[in-house]
Order: C-alpha cells, then structure tokens, then sequence
C-alpha cells in the first residue's frame, strides 16, 4: 500500500491515496508506476451556494513488469457534501465500494478487466457533485484546492469552468494559473500544496463597531480612537458615527481619529457604522498620497521598540530581503493555539525568535517588522480583522473581540506598501506573500508605536462584544460634500497684503484625495498656502492660509473667486481704501476739531 502526504495538517481538505495491488502478494511502490492527473471542476450557482460538479480521469502507466494497479481508493473528509457518484475505466462502468470512517468518506474502485502488461496503461474516471468547495463570501467566490503530490515526470493538471452566464473574474490566485481561456482557468503543474482563488475583484464588509470610553479624572479629558482607515486596498465608506467625534484628524502613520471630550467619571459609548471595500488592485490616488505620506514617515519607520527588537542581528545575516525574512518565520514559527485567550500577553520580537514554537500573529508580526527594521527594510504593523470561516486554517489572535495583525513592508520599486501575513501561510500552507487575500480589515496601523493607537474592539469599559463584521452585498453609496467657513470682510487696505484663512469642511461619507484649492481675482493678487489637500478626511476640518494684494494703486474695487474641489464656494467684492487719504481725512477732521474748541475757549474769556 503507498499513501500520499497529507496536504495540509491542520486542514480538513481533501486527501487521496491509493490502495495498490497485483497477481503477486508483494508491495507496489511509487516508483513501480506513474499516474497523471486530470481535475475538472464545472460551476452552477444560486443565491445562496455554488454546487460543482468534479470530473476526476487518472492514468496509470505500469512501469515494472509484473505489476499494475487493480484497485483504487480516494477519501476525502466528512464535511465534505459528495452525491451523486459515478466511476468507470476504459471498458466500462465501475461500481464504487463507498465506506466511512470517523473522519473520511472512502471510494474504493476495481478495475474491470486491467491492463498488465509493462508501458500499459489504465484510466480510470470518477465523476460527483460537491456543494461546498467553492464558497459565496459576500460579494466574492472563495476556493481552496488541494493539490495532489506528485513526482517529476508526472503531470497534474486543474481545471475551473466558471457559468457561463457568469461575469466573474478570477482577481487573486495562489499560484497564478498558466492560462485563462474565457471562462476556463487552468493550472498545470502546480508546486504548491493548494490552490487559492478568488473570483471578483472586491469585497464588501459591513462594519459595526463600539467604542466603550471611560474618564476616570475629576476634571473634563479627552480620549481619541481609531476608526478603521482608508488605505490603497481598503476604503471606508461612513453611515454613521454616533455621537459624532470633537474632532477629526488623519495622524503620521494614516490613522483615522475621532478625538471625544469626557466629563468627569463619565461613560461613553460611540457607535460606528460603515461600509469597507477591500480591492485586489490598489486605488492609484491613495497609493500617491501613501508615497507622500511614506517620505515624512521614513525617519522613523526603521525605530526599534520595545516589540520590535533583536538583540544578536548576526543569528540572522542571510536573511537579506522580505523574502528571506518572510519564508524563516514561516519555515521556523509554530502557531501556539493554546495562548488565545482573554489574558493573551504580547511577548514581542526577541521572545518569539527564542521561542518560535509560542508564537501567535502578534510574534509572526513583530519578528517580521523587528528583522526588517534591522536590515534597512521599513515596515510597519497593522492590526485589524481577518474574516475566516477556519479558525484553524485561518487563526486570530488577539481575543478581546478576535482581532488580528500582520505586517507590512514598503517595496521602493512598486512605490506601494505590501501586504503579507506569516501566520496564515504558517496555519494554512497558502501563499500570503506573493499576494494577499480580501479577507482582512485594518482597524490600525502601527508605524511610529507598536501599540498605539488601539484598534476597534480594545475599547472597553465591561466585557462587551464590541465588532460585529459581516459580508454584505449591499452596494455603498457615495456621498461628495465638501462645505467652508471664511470671515472675509468688505474692505481691504490698498497698501498692505491682507492675510485670512477659510476652513474646508468634508463632510462626505468617504476620505476625499487630492482636492483641488483656488482662489483668483481679476484685479487683485491672489496667494494660497497650498493649492490641493493630499488628503480629508470626513468630518475633518482643515485650515487653508491665503494673502490678498491689490495689482494697482488706482483700483477701488476687487472681486474675489474661492473654489474647494472645483466649486464656487465663495464671490465677493471688496472695497480697497487708501489709508494715507483716511489718515489726512481724519487728521484734518481732528485739527479742525481743535482750533473750533480753541476758539471757543478764547472767545469766553473775552467775555
């Protein structure tokens, strides 16, 4: 009997082996025959599930005479929903000896009448409906598939033949496939373990989130929380936030605030209702914001901490790229399940690398961010959500309302922050390296402190259930308003600049990039402080500095032109005065004034 490796530990995905034998008793070896291999999976879907039909043609060649293959088993685990089978080889139809077990659902077949002889082959075909591999996640398809082992001069072959009323497009793939004919996608040979598709190019999560605050002073405070952040494939569309927020503000790293003034020993609780789009393709103008906001970031994004810190470097001199980094702590950690709990404890970079088998996602993370920083690579940590259906597969850690971290690093070609998780690579056996997923919500990112600011779920007062975050196919709606407030007033000195300010308000739904700023006259000289906004964002306000001076000295007249994201938010026309004209005005006023008083005192003392 030759089994095949289990493909993944921790994971109830499908296993096959096969129960060889021939006219003799003795044993048949891998190396007594070579099997090719064939997979189709043909798609249909409903609302509510996709059922698949799989087509499974095997080829068996003998490779020593003597011996060949009579007989063929597949298991495949018990949650999966198999029906309808159907087997046959080259002269006909098989009748399957189906059995269980505690843990599997056995498929044994014989051959009818096998070929024996050596170079001769026999090819057997299964055929089954199965209405759980591929999953409905909101707004996407999900798929993991295993992958057979296989030897060198063997062939494996995968295929997924979407509907075809279908408009899917495949957007995340672990591996890539070798060719995509339509609606077919086909993977020849792959090295990996699984493969991991994602069929549509964005999610949607519906957020709805509690921040429980607390001032235990005897005086008035504040306390600022992180709501979850817009990034180049995250983008937060608001509902509502209640109550709203003192202040808003984007702080160094690209964290969203809301700043909440606090009475004396008094409770808050602030209700937070969104909707995040997370997208395989970054957004062009967040990624150029990120850039801007990455070269005031550098001078502290190689800072070690007391998380992320190593104390011997040398241990690890060959790890000189992400990849390097990357594939140790995958290859080294061991994901410690028996730590999640309330009382989990953040151990850091230097514990985990001495003890790599207590690891949990916080240790991946910081080793990751410890090691790069050391090496010169900037990287930063963010903390947030991963959406699993598998807390095996797919774990999270920190417990007070299952949250989850993993790091980034900046890759100065691509100009782009990356996205990569070792722990769910190291549970999982799939690759979040060369790409990512569109299952996790950033809730903070943490570049300049490892541990500020808290994301969602760390707000609490009680224990509470606080994040509450489900698919959804509800279509976000956009909301563009962009308002200002300026005090200009009706006139203006001819011979000095006069220096204002407006505010911009956004109070749109979404994080508002690049908005455009001007302010012109035909007849006066207009200046702004910067004419754009990197970034908004909603309810935040920002104050916008300008100078105004007349063209001419003669001019008594100016008209004035402020437009915020291109639209007229202010016209007026001011008066110019002359000052030195108001000053004679006046000073003649005042000297007029005295000689009628003067007169009038020595007028009385004649009399």
């Amino acid at each position: 009997m030759v089994f095949f490796k289990k493909l993944i530990s921790k994971v109830s995905i499908l296993i096959l082996f096969f129960l060889l034998t021939n006219i003799y008793t003795y044993k048949v070896y891998a190396e007594d025959f070579r099997t090719n291999y064939k997979v189709e999976y043909f798609l249909s879907n409903s609302k509510e599930n996709i059922e698949s039909e799989a087509r499974y043609s095997i080829n068996i060649t003998n490779l020593k005479e003597g011996f060949y293959v009579s007989k063929f088993t597949l298991s495949f685990p018990k949650s999966f929903a198999i029906d309808n089978i159907t087997a046959s080889d080259d002269t006909g139809i098989l009748e399957p000896e189906i059995s269980q077990t505690n843990d599997a659902i056995n498929i044994q077949l014989t051959f009818n009448n096998p070929n024996t002889g050596i170079r001769e082959q026999n090819n057997f075909y299964l055929k089954f409906n199965q209405r759980n591999l591929f999953n409905i996640n909101g707004n996407i398809w999900e798929v993991i598939l295993p992958v057979v082992e296989k030897r060198k001069d063997e062939n494996y072959q995968i295929e997924v033949n979407l509907p075809n009323n279908s408009d899917r497009k495949i957007s995340i793939s672990k591996p890539s496939p070798t060719s995509i004919n339509q609606n077919t996608i086909t993977w020849l040979n792959p090295l990996t373990k699984t493969i991991y598709a994602v069929f549509g190019d964005s999610q949607l999560y519906q957020l709805n989130l509690d921040y429980n605050l607390y001032n235990p002073k005897i005086t008035n405070g504040y306390m600022d929380v992180a709501f979850p952040p817009d990034m180049s494939n995250q983008r937060i569309y608001i509902k509502s936030i209640d109550p709203m927020p003192n202040k808003t503000y984007i702080d160094e790293d690209g964290n969203y605030i809301g700043r909440f003034v606090l009475k004396p020993r008094e409770k808050k609780k602030i209700e937070f209702k969104a909707i995040a789009q997370i997208t395989a393709e970054p957004r062009e103008e967040v990624r150029l914001n990120e850039i801007e906001m990455f070269n005031l970031q550098k001078n502290y994004l190689l800072n070690e901490s007391i998380y992320w810190k190593v104390d011997d470097i040398e241990k690890y001199k060959n790890l000189g790229s992400p990849t390097d980094i990357y594939n140790y702590i995958t290859s080294k950690f061991d994901y410690d399940y028996s730590r999640i709990s309330k009382d989990i404890k953040r151990l850091g970079a230097e514990y985990a690398l001495r003890n790599p088998t207590n690891a949990v996602c916080t240790e991946f993370s910081d080793a990751f961010v410890a090691i790069s920083r050391e090496k010169g690579i900037f990287s930063r940590e963010i903390q947030g959500y991963g959406f699993s259906d598998s807390k095996e597969l797919r774990p999270l850690s920190l417990v007070a309302d299952i949250l989850h971290s993993w790091p980034q690093y900046f890759n100065s070609k691509k100009n782009l922050w990356i996205s990569i998780d070792p722990t769910w690579e190291n549970t999982s056996g799939i690759d979040y390296f060369s790409s990512f997923d569109l299952n996790h919500i950033a809730f903070a990112i943490h570049g300049k402190k490892p541990d500020y600011p808290l994301p969602a779920g760390m707000y609490k007062v009680d224990d509470t259930r606080d994040i509450s975050i489900k698919p959804t196919i509800e279509k976000p709606i956009e909301i563009i308003k962009v308002d200002s407030e300026i005090n200009f007033p009706n006139s203006i000195s001819k011979n000095k600049e006069y220096k204002g300010f407006f505010t911009v308000i956004n109070n749109s739904n979404v994080f508002l990039y690049s908005l455009p700023l001007e302010i012109k006259s035909n007849t006066l000289i207009t200046k702004l402080s910067q004419n754009r906004i990197s970034v908004i964002a909603p309810n935040e306000k920002r104050d916008i500095t300008f100078t105004i001076a007349p063209t001419k000295s003669d001019i008594t007249k100016g008209d004035i032109l402020l437009l915020i994201n291109n639209k007229t938010v202010l016209e007026k026309e001011v008066e110019l005065y002359n000052p030195i004209k108001i000053y004679i005005i006046g000073g003649s006023f005042i000297l007029a004034v005295l000689v009628l008083v003067i007169f009038k005192k020595i007028r009385e003392n004649r009399i």
